[in-house]
């Protein structure tokens, strides 16, 4: 991501008209979706993070425990057929097949920000002054003050045409297709989706 006006939306918190607690951005995807390629909350966390956190970290769990399992499986009752060149592929293959591209995006990415904010700001909807009560630091969290920005702010660049981004050669030419879709005034960065996470 570029982020040409850094410092104004580090300060994103503190400048806004109310008290902003936890603040993400609408993805240009052409669909429903929340980016976690910048996402923000006060000092001392939210619960939106922490729930986001527990989810990661669960999913790792569960996915080392499967495909572990899956692959002691497959080897034990494959082993005795295959010749060591054929059992080092079969390895291979296993560990390559660990998580899929989707599967990142459902279970660490914008698939797992959009479905939890989304819970979040249901199951604490039903104060009518917005307010919920968190158990485990007893501090008070409001509904009104988890701001999802539109996409121009934070990702006005949508993500189809990162592949065009790409194959261009010369820096003018990106930047110029690249401030082509920058709102002055109300971008603060530009999500390149760079997508180094993801095979090709």
């Amino acid at each position: 991501a570029i982020f040409p006006s850094l410092s104004r939306s580090s300060s994103l918190c503190k400048k806004s008209t109310r008290s902003i607690q936890f603040f993400c951005g609408a993805s240009n995807v052409g669909c429903i979706e929340l980016n976690n390629g910048l996402i923000g909350c006060r000092k001392g966390g939210h619960p939106i993070i922490w729930n986001m956190m527990e989810s990661i970290s669960n999913y790792f769990e569960n996915a080392i425990f499967q495909h572990t399992a899956e692959n002691v499986l497959l080897t034990s009752m494959l082993s005795p057929f295959l010749d060591s060149s054929t059992m080092g592929t079969l390895k291979y293959i296993q560990q390559s097949k660990f998580s899929s591209s989707m599967e990142v995006v459902e279970n660490t990415g914008p698939g797992l920000l959009t479905r939890s904010v989304c819970r979040w700001l249901v199951r604490n909807a039903d104060d009518k002054n917005g307010n919920t009560i968190n158990e485990i630091a007893e501090t008070k969290f409001c509904v009104s003050q988890v701001v999802v920005f539109p996409s121009l702010v934070f990702h006005p660049f949508p993500n189809h045409l990162r592949k065009k981004l790409s194959t261009l050669s010369e820096k003018d030419a990106k930047l110029s297709l690249l401030e082509s879709f920058v709102v002055s005034g109300h971008t603060k960065a530009v999500h390149l989706w760079g997508c180094s996470w993801q095979k090709e």
